[in-house]
């Protein structure tokens, strides 16, 4: 079976990590697989599979270029992966033949109104959209696509990189954290629906009620100037650490004692939480999108509502006082992420998909 998988973006993020893990997995399982990326991306320079390059920055001429692309190789699936490419897909299966069309969700947004988002999602040229969580197959339900159409595959975790024995100690060092102090650390890329106002005024909070305690973030953009004025305005420059965009993610959440994650809407499942259970570190995570299929509160890390400052330093909080608890939970969590959201049950998950469709 020839796959292959399409993604526009340039930048890395925790889609085109799960893209990776998926090429990379399929083909160590035998499958003709092929990533079509923009030249000089992120992909194209970690990919671990055969690579197409297209310029995917105007949709129509991409659209034509692609078509010529699968007019010769005929794959049996194509995969897309991020929106824009899904657009693209579609507009050149009105110049060549696309046996199977495969577009993964990875967001709970509600799906816009408009007659272009109408067709894009309940076309029947798509033959399967992938939600990585329960609650955005339910967003997909409520835009009208048919359950047959729709298969829940959650995101990996690569527990073998990110696993307990981790050291955290050089990103202390880096950043000049006392090995003893305390370190809550919040992992996102920087926007507005990512909850930073919320969780940098959840550390004003814990400040003033904690001692020997930092804050420490990272994710692409949080470097901006507009975060840092942000955190100088709430006076806790001197307890904060800002990163920027790390690629030593494991190194980083190693550094952590709590991670957090304080979206306000729009989550599929948090990677960074995913990735933090897997290490066994105890988190507080809001309750929106699909959190709530990953987080069992109490059991393996603790929910609370989302833009609700007070009850995120709370739940910070009770957990540096409890710390048994901590330790309880943070287990809990890696043996989650084992069973249910390991890499390997994601490229499972993934080949059972394209084979019915190959057979159908």
């Amino acid at each position: 079976m020839k796959i292959f998988h399409i993604s526009n973006a340039r930048n890395y993020s925790g889609g085109v990590a799960q893209m990776i893990f998926l090429s990379n997995g399929l083909a160590a399982k035998g499958y003709d697989t092929a990533v079509i990326c923009q030249p000089e991306s992120e992909l194209a320079k970690r990919a671990g599979v055969k690579k197409i390059f297209l310029d995917m920055n105007s949709q129509i001429p991409a659209s034509f270029a692609l078509a010529k692309i699968i007019s010769q190789e005929n794959p049996d699936i194509v995969h897309c992966h991020h929106p824009k490419a899904h657009n693209i897909v579609l507009l050149a299966s009105f110049f060549t033949k696309i046996r199977n069309i495969v577009a993964s969700r990875r967001v709970s947004f509600p799906i816009p109104k408009h007659p272009a988002a109408f067709f894009k999602y309940r076309t029947t040229r798509n033959k399967c959209i992938v939600a990585v969580s329960e609650k955005i197959k339910s967003v997909l339900l409520a835009a009208g696509l048919k359950p047959s159409n729709i298969r829940v595959i959650y995101s990996g975790t690569d527990c073998s990189v990110f696993n307990p024995s981790v050291s955290g100690r050089g990103v202390r060092e880096e950043f000049k954290i006392p090995g003893n102090a305390l370190v809550i650390g919040k992992i996102a890329n920087y926007s507005k629906w990512k909850g930073y106002n919320y969780f940098l005024d959840a550390c004003r909070i814990i400040s003033i009620k904690q001692s020997n305690i930092y804050f420490f973030i990272a994710g692409a953009g949080t470097d901006s100037a507009e975060l840092k004025e942000e955190v100088n305005r709430l006076g806790i420059e001197r307890f904060t650490k800002i990163a920027g965009f790390r690629d030593d993610m494991p190194d980083v959440i190693a550094a952590m004692d709590i991670s957090v994650n304080a979206s306000i809407s729009g989550e599929g499942i948090s990677g960074a939480i995913r990735e933090s259970l897997a290490m066994e570190k105890p988190v507080v995570a809001t309750d929106v999108g699909g959190n709530s299929e990953l987080i069992k509160s109490r059991i393996n890390g603790i929910l609370v509502e989302h833009s609700d400052s007070s009850a995120l330093a709370d739940a910070i909080l009770n957990l540096i006082k409890n710390h048994d608890d901590a330790i309880r939970m943070g287990r809990s969590g890696r043996e989650t992420v084992l069973e249910k959201f390991s890499v390997d049950t994601m490229v499972s998950e993934h080949i059972k998909l394209y084979e019915e469709l190959k057979n159908v």
